[in-house]
């Protein structure tokens, strides 16, 4: 194996590590959320309860943790971004995705730096976990494309609607984990105690039948999503692949969610029903890539550098 070989398989297990670590800052972000801990370390940042390792209370331990994996991950972006710059700089999507991935990152950082100094609003908080999906998506996407850079490359197109259907769904869906987050941050999580009925009146209720609903919703879009690829664009393996991931998953994600109100929002099914949604929603993402990539790939001279040929471009 050559030098540029290796270290692009080194570069590659970096964004692993990376992703894998954004997932969990975003389930130990809901860990702070679902146990109340938010102020664990009071209204000091980036010190904690005035230290700069503080007692560690119940809600001091989980509101620090939190704080010290965000920071190590951080350090990673930063790494993976300068490596990628480095070794892809000349290539669109790496242009693209590395600003995204560390200014989604810095935002994310900002968002609770600023909810820990000064009360925010559930809008505001709910933000929050919308931008930590983003840098989660926007790192695995990274990680995924330099794996295989040419063969992404090399993609047929599809067409325009498809495209359209696929960025749409995307959208749709990271609507719909926002307003969940907003649900959860405004108490109203819990208005309906059972599943699949409500068992609960008024607006509170309203609002979580509405998000089940519409997580419904989410499901029969990536089933359709799923026969669209399969009708229109069956000579891509890739995109039926990621359909059915996407499809899964959220299947996956609703099976957490009555989870989640049977065990009485219980912690464990917080976390994984807050670990789905990341994947659910990096799924997503990773199809938006997809069908950009096939857009451009009718548009790219026949020739390409040699790194991507011996990827597969051709």
């Amino acid at each position: 194996m050559r030098r540029s070989e290796r270290l692009e398989r080194a570069v590659f297990w970096l964004g692993v590590v990376a992703a894998t670590g954004m997932l969990l800052v975003l389930v130990m972000g809901a860990r702070v959320t679902s146990t109340g801990s938010a102020q664990g370390c009071g209204r000091d940042w980036p010190l904690c309860n005035g230290k700069l390792i503080p007692d560690f209370t119940f809600a001091a331990a989980i509101e620090f943790s939190h704080r010290a994996v965000t920071g190590v991950e951080g350090v990673l972006i930063v790494a993976l971004t300068v490596a990628v710059l480095a070794l892809y700089r000349d290539q669109r999507p790496i242009q693209v995705l590395a600003p995204l991935m560390l200014g989604f990152l810095l935002l994310q950082a900002g968002l609770g730096a600023w909810a820990v100094k000064y009360p925010q609003a559930p809008a505001v908080l709910a933000l929050h976990f919308g931008v930590s999906l983003i840098a989660l998506a926007t790192t695995a996407l990274t990680a995924l494309y330099i794996r295989r850079p040419g063969a992404m490359l090399a993609a047929p197109a599809v067409s325009r609607g498809l495209r359209a259907a696929t960025w749409g769904g995307a959208a749709y869906l990271y609507v719909l984990v926002y307003t969940g987050a907003y649900v959860r941050h405004v108490g109203a999580a819990g208005a309906c105690p059972s599943w699949p009925v409500c068992g609960g009146g008024g607006a509170a209720a309203a609002v979580d039948l509405l998000h089940r609903a519409a997580a419904g919703l989410a499901i029969v879009g990536a089933v359709a999503l799923f026969l669209l690829y399969r009708r229109a664009a069956s000579g891509r393996g890739d995109l039926l692949v990621g359909a059915l991931v996407l499809v899964a998953t959220l299947v996956a994600q609703g099976g957490a969610g009555a989870y989640l109100v049977l065990s009485n929002f219980g912690l464990s099914a917080e976390l994984l029903h807050s670990a789905l949604t990341g994947v659910a929603f990096t799924a997503a993402a990773y199809l938006c890539l997809l069908v950009t990539l096939g857009e451009q790939a009718s548009e790219r001279p026949a020739t390409s550098p040699s790194r991507l040929r011996s990827e597969g471009a051709t």
